[in-house]
């Protein structure tokens, strides 16, 4: 077989076959010019396609231009089949739509179920089934942009989830002007303006063995018992459940109210501001600083974080809030006429009964409550914020680290008691190929499974549920 071929093709070596140049023929001077400088190869020989020159050159140009694969993607994890992630829902069906599908509620049921809620242009709920190894969509929560730390499960199996705003979205924010309102001030009058535009957040009462069997397509409501409002104006902002799980405490956002509901009674109680300060600590300049998790020990005493950073709690005896003097971990500035303080990003309990938390300026720590002491653990990254954090079945605390930016997005962190110090886990990086490939960037929420899985909520446009065997 005779074969004639160029830089510009090659012949698949089944036929006679002869291309041409894509470069167009050249005329006059030009002509002179350019066949100095031959624009293709011809091999002229006749031979099997597998004893072509093309592996030699192949080898050639590897040796002085090495290739290197996906540098760009670099997982620290030394075995990948480790982490795999889910679609929430089928595509093209019931799917949690983008722009809705940030997670940031998980919860893991008696029953082994992980249930999540998103926050978006819509709030939905859904359910990964473990049996099944599928997410399932449960419908939207109609007229709820986001269900942020606020999903929780009572004595009877009954899921609660709070609603309001979606805190992740941008706040319009009014320009500044020579002689106008001090910033801060400014600041807090566009939040309240924003959050003022919706009634309040809603607390929800869902039913899964009522409900989890119903198909739901996108569109459809979830099928959710409406109890109320807690405090008007307000997003519930985390949610938790006393030990007996006849009580619910939450904590609301922008004014910053601790409220309980009683179950039995149907009856919402509003206790105030747990930070009278309106601080902008940071690092999301168009937050105001106020907590974002609660914590209730073996007591029933329900733990979070108030003025000045100060751990406080609210004590089921004398059913009022508390001072103490331990103060969350965080980068204080103490200077003239300039105030603020970190706040707790959240809180995993550990079998022995203390909690680790994590704090907006990105410190980890361990609460004792029975000791009253608290420990600061160090910090795992020049990123501030703990987004997400939970104590494994190894007894190590696995945490993602980062901010709410593309210059410093999440990252795996691992963290055991028993040696201290930090073990990099870097990005979360699903490698399926050539099925699917995924890396997450933002990350606020987290749970373990009954068997000892870590799951990860993406809060991304378009998010993903991420499972992580340690």
């Amino acid at each position: 077989m005779t074969l004639t071929s160029c830089c510009c093709g090659m012949s698949n070596g089944k036929s006679q076959m002869t291309r041409e140049c894509r470069n167009p023929k050249p005329e006059g001077r030009a002509a002179d010019k350019r066949a100095l400088t031959p624009s293709c190869f011809v091999i002229p020989s006749s031979f099997e396609f597998r004893h072509s020159i093309l592996p030699a050159l192949l080898v050639f140009f590897s040796a002085i231009s090495p290739v290197v694969g996906q540098d760009w993607a670099k997982p620290l994890l030394r075995n990948l089949q480790r982490l795999d992630l889910r679609d929430l829902g089928y595509a093209q069906s019931n799917e949690i739509p983008a722009n809705s599908s940030a997670i940031t509620s998980l919860l893991t049921t008696h029953d082994g179920k992980i249930y999540g809620g998103t926050s978006g242009e819509e709030a939905y709920l859904f359910v990964f089934d473990p049996g099944i190894n599928k997410v399932r969509h449960l419908g939207r929560i109609q007229g709820q942009e986001g269900i942020h730390h606020a999903l929780l499960e009572d004595s009877l199996g009954r899921l609660y989830l709070g609603t309001g705003r979606n805190v992740l979205a941008a706040v319009p924010l009014t320009p500044g002007k020579a002689g106008g309102p001090k910033l801060d001030q400014l600041l807090w009058n566009d939040i309240q303006a924003h959050f003022r535009k919706d009634a309040g957040g809603h607390l929800y009462r869902y039913v899964p063995r009522q409900s989890d069997d119903k198909v739901k397509v996108v569109g459809m409501n979830a099928d959710v018992e409406d109890l109320g409002i807690p405090v008007a104006g307000n997003a519930i902002y985390a949610l938790a459940i006393d030990p007996a799980g006849t009580e619910i405490y939450g904590l609301t956002y922008p004014d910053g109210h601790f409220f309980i509901y009683d179950i039995a009674g149907s009856k919402y109680r509003d206790l105030g501001e747990v930070d009278r300060q309106k601080v902008f600590h940071g690092p999301e300049r168009d937050w105001r600083s106020l907590p974002r998790a609660l914590a209730v020990d073996r007591q029933g005493r329900v733990f979070t974080s108030g003025e000045g950073g100060k751990l406080i709690y609210y004590c089921p005896v004398t059913r009022c809030l508390r001072a103490t003097d331990l103060v969350i971990p965080g980068d204080y500035n103490y200077v003239q006429f300039f105030s603020d303080h970190a706040v707790v990003d959240g809180f995993a309990p550990a079998k022995s009964g203390i909690f680790y938390g994590g704090s907006s300026d990105g410190y980890l720590f361990a609460f004792d409550p029975a000791k009253m002491k608290l420990t600061n653990l160090g910090k795992p990254r020049a990123a501030r914020r703990i987004r997400c954090l939970a104590v494994g079945h190894d007894g190590k605390v696995y945490l993602m680290a980062g901010e709410r930016s593309a210059a410093r997005p999440c990252q795996a962190y691992c963290y055991d008691p028993r040696e201290g110090g930090f073990n990099e886990l870097g990005l979360l990086i699903v490698d399926r190929s050539p099925y699917y490939y995924w890396r997450g960037y933002q990350f606020d929420a987290m749970t373990v499974g009954t068997e000892g899985t870590l799951y990860l909520g993406e809060s991304e446009r378009r998010s993903h549920l991420f499972f992580f065997l340690p």
